[in-house]
C-alpha cells in the first residue's frame, strides 16, 4: 500500500552525542502523524566547517528541517548566520532547542554558559544507576527472568493493557529497577512473587470498560484475533483473579484509569521514600 503522506526529514546536530535533540525531534514528530518522518544525525561538531557541510546542501529545502543543540558559541553563533537568508543563498530551516533556556539565564544573570559539551551525561553515580535500572527493566519486562525479582526495586503486576511496560521504563529512566508481571488466568504468578517485601509489590488496576476499548484497538491495529481478550465476562474474571492475588500480597494498588504514567509513577515513588527510609531519597 502506498503511503501518500508528505515526507519531512528532521536532522539531528550536535557538538555532543546528539540525544537530547534526537529526543525532542522524535516528540516533535510524533505530533505531526500526517507527515512521513525521516531523521538524519551529525553529532560530534567541532567546528564550523563540519557544520557548513552538513547543511548547505539542504539549503532552501522545504522538507528538511535541522534541529540542534549547540554549547560551543561559535557554532551557535554560525547557526545564526546560516539561518538568516541572504541573495546568494536560501534558508536554512531549524531549530535551536537550548537558545531560549541559555538566553533567559543570560539575560536574568549577566552570566554566560560554560559552552562546555556533553554535561548532561557527566560521569555520576544517578547516570550509572539510570543505566542500569533501564537494563534492568528491559531484561525483567513481561514476566522474564523472574528469579531477579529479589533484586527489584519495584515489581508491577497487572492484567493485560493496565500500562505495566511504559510504566516500568518510566520508572527504570528515573533510576528504579522495575519488573513486571502480566497477571493471567491460564499462568501461575511465579513464586518469587510470594518472597519478597510487599511494599515493593504494586498491582495495577483499570475499568473495565477501559481495559476492554485498549485491548480492542489493540487487536485492530495488529490485525488479530485473540480469544477472550475482550469479552466483558472473562475480563471480570481476569480482574477478580487478580484483585484476588494483590489482596493476598498485600501490595498497593493503584488505579491508572485515565491517568497519565508520570503521575502513577510519582505515587508510586512517594510511596517506596515513604516506607524506606533513605533508600529511594537520590
Amino acid at each position: 500500500m502506498t503511503d501518500n503522506r508528505r515526507q519531512m526529514t528532521l536532522h539531528i546536530l550536535s557538538d555532543s552525542v546528539g540525544e537530547t535533540a534526537d529526543t525532542v525531534a522524535h516528540i516533535v514528530a510524533i505530533q505531526f502523524p500526517q507527515i512521513q518522518w525521516k531523521f538524519a544525525f551529525t553529532t560530534m561538531i567541532d567546528n564550523v566547517h563540519m557544520l557548513r557541510e552538513a547543511i548547505l546542501p539542504h539549503a532552501g529545502d522545504d522538507s528538511y528541517v535541522f534541529i540542534y543543540t549547540f554549547t560551543n558559541p561559535d557554532l551557535r553563533e554560525e547557526m545564526c548566520v546560516l539561518r538568516a537568508p541572504e541573495e546568494n543563498r536560501d534558508t536554512v530551516h531549524s531549530i535551536d532547542i537550548l537558545a531560549s533556556g541559555l538566553d533567559a539565564i543570560t539575560t536574568l544573570t549577566r552570566e554566560l554558559p560554560s559552552g562546555k559539551v556533553g554535561m548532561l551525561h557527566q560521569v555520576d553515580n544517578a547516570y550509572y544507576r539510570r543505566i542500569s535500572a533501564m537494563e534492568f527493566a528491559v531484561r525483567h519486562d513481561d514476566g522474564q527472568h523472574p528469579e531477579g525479582l529479589i533484586d527489584a526495586d519495584i515489581v508491577l503486576i497487572g492484567v493485560s493493557r493496565t500500562s505495566k511496560t511504559p510504566l516500568s521504563m518510566y520508572l527504570a529512566h528515573r533510576g528504579f529497577k522495575t519488573a513486571n508481571i502480566p497477571l493471567t488466568l491460564e499462568a501461575t504468578p511465579p513464586r518469587q512473587l510470594f518472597e519478597i517485601e510487599a511494599d515493593k509489590i504494586f498491582g495495577l488496576m483499570t475499568g473495565m470498560d477501559t481495559l476492554t476499548k485498549v485491548r480492542q484497538e489493540r487487536m485492530n491495529e495488529f490485525g488479530a484475533y485473540v480469544p477472550n481478550y475482550t469479552d466483558p465476562n472473562y475480563v471480570e474474571k481476569e480482574f477478580e483473579s487478580a484483585r484476588t492475588l494483590m489482596r493476598q500480597l498485600g501490595c498497593l494498588i493503584i488505579n491508572t484509569e485515565k491517568r497519565a504514567i508520570e503521575s502513577v509513577a510519582q505515587e508510586i515513588m512517594t510511596y517506596l521514600r515513604m516506607n524506606f527510609k533513605g533508600r529511594f531519597d537520590n
